[in-house]
This record gives structure tokens, sequence and C-alpha cells, in this order.
């Protein structure tokens, strides 16, 4: 009886061997041979699964927003709203060396998209989805003990925002075996900074 493949599996295992190309040689490295080099399949198998090389630096871009996902909805409940917001903000960060290496790959990638087209869609994509992420964090966040009153949201949002952008390069920058508690420092004494007195 032929073997089942799971499309699903292979399209991630092929993502994940696209970010090994990117970390280690750059995504102008990014062929279908190298990729299915890294994957050790042939270079027509993997065309079964990405037909063209575009599709599968989009999928291997949407991949990175997917795993950010499932991360976040697998958080367990927290005891306080502020303690959830802060869980959240702390999955978008490069804490670990898995989210490590989707940082990179994804730093990487959103340079590519302004030379690549079929980048630019995934790069807005995912950037309104963090933008809309930090405002589901400031909305949470308005509960009349963790906002003070008159705070501009929107203003919040995007500060927040500018915030995890900024935390997150800083991250990836620096040397890998760099303890990353300062980062989340930063990130708490921000959101307790929001509250009101």
């Amino acid at each position: 009886m032929p073997k089942l493949i799971d499309h699903q599996q292979r399209r991630q295992e092929l993502a994940e061997a696209a970010w090994r190309v990117i970390m280690r040689d750059g995504v102008g490295h990014v062929s279908v041979r190298a990729v299915a080099a890294e994957a050790a399949m042939s270079a027509g198998s993997l065309r079964h699964v990405f037909p063209t090389q575009e599709e599968l630096l989009v999928f291997a871009m949407q991949f990175v927003l997917t795993r950010v996902r499932a991360r976040i909805a697998a958080l367990p409940p927290r005891p306080t709203i502020r303690q959830a917001v802060e869980a959240v903000a702390r999955e978008l960060l490069p804490l670990d060396a898995g989210r490590r290496a989707e940082m990179e790959v994804w730093l990487a990638l959103f340079s590519a998209a302004n030379a690549e087209k079929s980048l630019k869609g995934p790069r807005t994509e995912a950037h309104q989805a963090l933008r809309d992420a930090c405002r589901w964090m400031i909305g949470q966040l308005d509960n009349g003990v963790d906002l003070s009153p008159g705070r501009d949201l929107e203003l919040e949002a995007r500060r927040l925002h500018a915030l995890l952008d900024g935390l997150a390069a800083h991250l990836v920058y620096e040397p890998p075996a760099t303890d990353p508690g300062w980062a989340t420092g930063v990130l708490a004494t921000h959101l307790d900074s929001l509250r009101a007195c």
C-alpha cells in the first residue's frame, strides 16, 4: 500500500528547510534546488508541493505568522488581564532559539519583500496582524485598572507595536547567548507605565 503523505506537514517541513537556508546563506540563496537538498528530497518532489520558488517563499513567510498565532492560542489563562496581555506580547518576541529563528527569517523576508513583489502582500498582512494584536492588547488593558483614563488607544497601540518591533530587532542582533531578560523587563515596565494611578 502506498504511503500517505500529509501535505500540510510536508509544506511545513519544506518551509523549515527554507528557513535553514535563509538563516545560513541568506534569502538570495533560496532556490528550489537548495531547499530540496536541505530537505533531503528531489527538486521534482518539492515542485509537487510548491510549483514555484515564489510560492515557497510566501508560505515560509506566512508560516512564521501561523506559528505565532498557534502559540498565542495555546497560552493558558492568566489570573489578570495585565498578565494575559504581557504573555501575548512575550510570544511576539524572540526569547528562545525557536522564536529567534522565526524572527531572523521574518526580518530577512520582510526586507526581501522590497524587491520580491510576491512577498509584499504577506508582509502587509503580517504587519497589519501585529498592529491589530497591539490594538487588542491595549483594548484589553482599557478596563478601568490597567490603562489610565483619557489615553489615546490608537496611539498606545502604535507605541506598543513600535516597542515590540524594536525589542525583537535588538534581541536578534545581540549574540544568541545574551539573556533576553532585559527585553522582558522593558516590556513589563512599559505595560506598568500605562496603568491608572
